[in-house]
């Protein structure tokens, strides 16, 4: 069985959580990864393996074929991504907060139903 192939969207910070799912042979690698600075992609190529597919756009990360997302950016960013990763087909594990504001959890909460998403 092949594993899971993890985009994670905010690699420093919270990011260090998803060292717990990267385990390549084992079910699930982090196979690519989105952040704005470039210092913070050179941590995910050290942390993740030379092979991991980098970038600062989100909407290049969400065109790869990956089976899942894991967004850890800072809060207020969660509801906007969510909503995009969960519309673009992927199912997703949103670091909390969910949202900033109940209305922006309201919004991923609709949209997972609508999509059939699933968000962990």
């Amino acid at each position: 069985m092949s594993d899971l192939q993890i985009g994670l969207v905010g690699v420093t910070g919270r990011g260090w959580l998803a060292t717990y799912a990267h385990r390549p042979g084992q079910g699930a690698r982090i196979a690519a990864c989105c952040d704005i600075a470039a210092d913070a992609r050179e941590v995910a190529l050290e942390r993740f393996g030379a092979d991991t597919f980098v970038t600062a756009d989100f909407d290049e990360l969400l065109r790869l074929d990956l089976d899942a997302i894991f967004i850890t950016t800072p809060d207020f960013l969660h509801e906007e991504m969510a909503v995009a990763a969960l519309e673009a087909g992927k199912p997703v594990f949103l670091e909390k907060p969910m949202a900033i504001t109940t209305a922006g959890c309201d919004r991923i909460l609709e949209t997972a139903a609508r999509t059939g998403g699933k968000l962990y």
